[in-house]
């Protein structure tokens, strides 16, 4: 059965992963050029960061992101071209490991039939796979927390403080879970405490100290640098967004006496807080709706048939070990907290990263004991009805995030057709001029998809982005929008992001968004695409597709371009 857990989880993080997500966004992009540049020059692109820094706490000019993705792109991106596939395999290694890990957990605190449940679960979990098929951070964030949980359930005596090095490389992480460090470690060490026994008190006792040291050097370093404005996220009762909601109250309200005593910074802050933990724990939000985070396609975290087991876990666990009941429950609740004190009002599904799993832990008991609390003759019966109830949900993410997803997906994959686009036309045209609202970021795409990051454009790139005036790299020039066109040169390629808001009355073709066929960038005096018959609207777009750099020049003027 771990087998078949391993083998369904791979199956789902690997298959056509160079193609779905089929495009990078900016924070994944973010840690892959760092590493680039950082492999072929010994520094960021700026010139000022090295992979040393990662262990101050120190980030890159702009770049206030956790530190260990740094390390991780380093070892794929940084000595092999840029893809799709490298940028994101680490982070699908790691995804399945906290399947494992999840097996693990749940076996040792409930038993094996719960741990194989509670696997399978994971291994098919819809937020599991789509997270862990990207590149985001929050994936190696749960995997080391839920690392350093079993490797402290699993250690005995002095081999417990070796729990250090997962704790530690899990808050080097992700900054949004840095929040719950050190009570994830304290409820951590008392599920270990319940599990082993009483032997080691002062060896946990030992390993919270130590990771309250490093909690308190960590302030310390962060106080004076630039980084500190991330801490500044937290959201507290004299935060300017709750100040700024009791202000609009107060002036919409009649005056009265009592209105300071009902709407108050306090009280107000409490109604934020109470708002943001209804929505997270709302089964609209768990179950059917997710957010567009997580997939711009209409899906719930996980399947309708948890709920059942949910509440059969909860259930079950509350009325056989309370004690347990109280730690899964201050497991779940610790891992909404990311979210629950970020300033952040709306949906934020990726501050929640820490709370799907103890959940899918709480489902695999729920099914353990619902199959086991049945005589022998019903449990084929009803192993075989939860089979199909979940094939269901299966099949329907299947289509939801292969089919409908790709389609769906959010703005950068027109960047993605943009860059090869430039790239095939730069032998053909000699000037190429950009005029986009976000000339950076597409910069950075280019050179990611069409790897054009080397030991010669690194320097070049460094001063473009210094100088912060008008870009100019190789042939491309990329301009503001604000900069009007008195004329287009017949032999150069205009190219038009339509967020410019302009207006050409002259022959063009467009790179379109797949979902609606609207308009991305209008592109003037091509001479690659407007050879072949374009259709009005993309049509038989196949998953091959979306391995662009790979397609026919045919294929990918009538595929992107109407």
């Amino acid at each position: 059965m771990l087998f078949v857990i391993v083998l369904l989880a791979s199956f789902l993080r690997l298959i056509h992963i160079d193609k779905i997500p089929p495009s990078v966004t900016g924070d994944e992009l973010l840690y892959a050029v760092t590493a680039k540049s950082t492999y072929v020059t010994g520094h960021d692109i700026s010139g000022t960061w090295n992979p040393l820094s990662v262990f101050l706490f120190r980030y890159p000019p702009g770049e206030n992101q956790a530190e260990l993705p740094y390390v991780i792109h380093l070892l794929f991106s940084g000595p092999f071209p840029f893809s799709l596939f490298l940028i994101k395999i680490p982070f699908v290694i790691q995804s399945i490991g906290i399947v494992l890990l999840l097996y693990g957990i749940t076996k040792n605190l409930f038993g094996k039939p719960a741990g194989i449940a509670a696997g399978l679960v994971a291994a098919i979990n819809p937020w599991l796979v789509v997270i862990g098929r990207t590149a985001y951070e929050s994936t190696p964030a749960t995997f080391f927390y839920l690392l350093s949980l079993y490797t402290l359930l699993l250690f005995k005596s002095w081999k417990i403080l070796w729990c250090l090095v997962p704790l530690l490389l899990a808050f080097y992480s992700y900054i949004g879970t840095k929040l719950i460090f050190l009570p994830f470690t304290l409820i951590a060490i008392l599920s270990a405490y319940k599990t082993n026994g009483h032997r080691f008190k002062k060896i946990y006792v030992t390993l919270f100290t130590a990771c309250t040291i490093f909690v308190c050097i960590f302030i310390l370093l962060l106080s004076s640098s630039s980084g500190w404005s991330r801490i500044s996220e937290i959201m507290l009762p004299n935060s300017l967004i709750v100040s700024s909601e009791v202000d609009a109250l107060r002036k919409s309200s009649i005056q009265t006496p009592i209105l300071p005593i009902l709407v108050n910074r306090y009280t107000i802050y409490i109604q934020i807080i109470t708002e943001k933990l209804f929505r997270i724990f709302s089964p609209s939000y768990l179950f059917i709706e997710g957010d567009q985070l997580f997939l711009p396609v209409k899906m719930g975290f996980f399947y309708m048939a948890d709920i059942i087991f949910i509440f059969l876990g909860s259930l079950y666990l509350f009325t056989i070990n309370k004690q347990k009941f109280i730690l899964l429950t201050l497991f779940i609740l610790l891992g909404a907290f990311p979210h629950i004190f970020n300033k952040t009002l709306g949906d934020f599904s990726i501050h929640l990263s820490l709370m799907f799993p103890f959940i899918i832990l709480l489902i695999g008991i729920g099914i353990t004991h619902t199959i086991q609390g049945l005589s022998q003759k019903y449990k084929p019966i009803v192993m075989i009805i939860i089979v199909f109830i979940y094939s269901l949900g299966f099949g329907k993410f299947c289509i939801t995030y292969f089919f409908q997803y790709p389609l769906e997906s959010a703005g950068d994959f027109p960047i993605r057709v943009l860059s090869h686009y430039i790239s095939l036309t730069q032998k053909i045209h000699p000037s190429v001029i950009l005029y986009t609202t976000t000339s950076n970021d597409i910069l950075k795409k280019y050179l990611f998809y069409s790897n054009n990051m080397t030991g010669q454009s690194i320097p070049e790139i460094r001063q473009i982005l210094l100088q912060n005036k008008q870009i100019e790299f190789q042939n491309i020039s990329f301009v503001s929008c604000d900069d009007t066109v008195k004329s287009i040169p017949k032999n150069n390629l205009i190219i038009y992001d339509v967020n410019c808001g302009m207006n050409i009355t002259l022959p063009h073709i467009q790179i379109v968004r797949l979902a609606d066929a609207g308009g991305v960038f209008n592109i003037y005096n091509d001479a690659l695409c407007s050879k072949y018959t374009l259709n009005p609207y993309p049509t038989g777009i196949k998953i091959s597709d979306f391995n662009v750099e790979k397609q026919s020049v045919e294929r990918f003027c009538t595929t992107y371009f109407k």
